[in-house]
């Protein structure tokens, strides 16, 4: 049955990655890789990171390869806000990259940055770490003047 299925290759960076919160979408399917993709800045967006392709390679962002299913595809394109009908009111459009392992796709963030942080690391795995550790401290400060 997969054998008939064409299967799309995917960077993800942000809360698909594994451990995070929207991994489940993609955790049956196959990781192929962990890299770096240059060109691109990752900005914090609260829940989540939007990046955007800046034609510059001193900007990078972490992420994981996956080989993925059409219909897991259309999940993302979904989770994502895409709709390729009408991509200039998408809330991130799916753009072709190359990567160690063929064309494949990322989704960059597709509407106005605002004041959204720059995050330098460009890694979001790591931010979210980071966060709940900070956040487990406090908890744990907290329970003490309890």
């Amino acid at each position: 049955m997969e054998s008939n299925m064409s299967t799309n290759i995917v960077a993800v960076y942000g809360t698909l990655r594994e451990g995070l919160d929207n991994h489940g979408l993609i955790a049956e399917c196959k990781r192929i890789g962990l890299g770096w993709l240059t060109g691109y800045r990752m900005h914090n967006l609260g829940d989540y990171p939007g990046s955007v392709y800046t034609h510059d390679d001193r900007f990078r962002i972490r992420v994981e390869w996956y080989k993925i299913s059409d219909d897991v595809l259309a999940s993302l394109d979904q989770l994502e806000g895409y709709d390729p009908k009408t991509p200039d009111n998408s809330l991130y459009i799916r753009k072709s990259v190359f990567s160690p392992y063929g064309r494949g796709w990322v989704y960059v963030y597709n509407q106005t940055l605002d004041k959204a942080p720059y995050m330098e690391a460009g890694d979001w795995k790591r931010h979210a770490q980071t966060i709940a550790k900070l956040q487990n401290t406090v908890k744990h400060q907290d329970a003490q003047l309890a």
